[in-house]
This record gives structure tokens, C-alpha cells and sequence, in this order.
């Protein structure tokens, strides 16, 4: 019995120590500025499978968030109402996107691929 317990437990941990976790997209303030004292809205996107999951960990206030091919199609949108906060966007259709999150704060964009 202690031994199905050690290789439950052991196995338990080494699952975890493997667990999936998301792609991070890397976004970037556009017009950022160069003075030193600026800092940009703590925000994080991954992508998990074909969903985006956006994390405010700051307050920037609301935000409209938007997914949009090259051309300039919307093929998914979302809004959070207050930051901090946490959307999330699914696109359908693999291929190349960009992400724009508008913010009081200040406009993000990101590129990615859905495979």
C-alpha cells in the first residue's frame, strides 16, 4: 500500500512539473515613450490552443480588445469593463492576427499565429 501511494504521489508531482501552460504574446505600447519615468499598463496575454487569455494586472481602465487578420478584418473582439481585470478572446479559423487592447491608457498590439 505505501508503495501505491509513493508512485501515486510521484507521479502526481512529475505531471506537474510538465503541465501545458500557455504561449505568451508579447504586445508593445505603440508611440511608447523614452522618458525613463514611463510605465507602461502590466498586462499579459497567452495563448492557450486557440483562446487568448488577457490578464490587467494594473489599473489602465477599461479596455476593448481586438483580434484582426493582416488585411484588417475583426474576427473576434472582447471588453473589459474595469481593470484590473481578465478577458478572453477564441478565434476560429487558424492563421496570422493581430491584437490591439485600447486602453485609457494607451493602445497594445501584438502579432500571432493559431495553428
Amino acid at each position: 500500500m505505501k508503495k501505491l501511494f509513493f508512485f501515486l504521489l510521484f507521479g502526481m508531482i512529475f505531471s506537474q512539473s510538465f503541465a501545458l501552460d500557455g504561449i505568451p504574446i508579447q504586445i508593445n505600447k505603440t508611440g511608447a515613450s523614452s522618458d525613463p519615468r514611463f510605465q507602461p499598463a502590466d498586462i499579459s496575454v497567452e495563448l492557450n490552443g486557440n483562446t487568448l487569455e488577457i490578464t490587467f494586472s494594473s489599473d489602465c481602465g477599461a479596455a476593448d480588445i481586438t483580434v484582426e487578420t493582416s488585411s484588417g478584418a475583426i474576427v473576434s473582439s472582447a471588453y473589459c469593463p474595469s481593470t484590473p481585470g481578465y478577458a478572453e478572446v477564441t478565434i476560429s479559423t487558424p492563421g496570422s492576427y493581430v491584437l490591439t487592447i485600447t486602453t485609457s491608457d494607451g493602445i497594445y498590439k501584438g502579432q500571432l499565429n493559431i495553428n
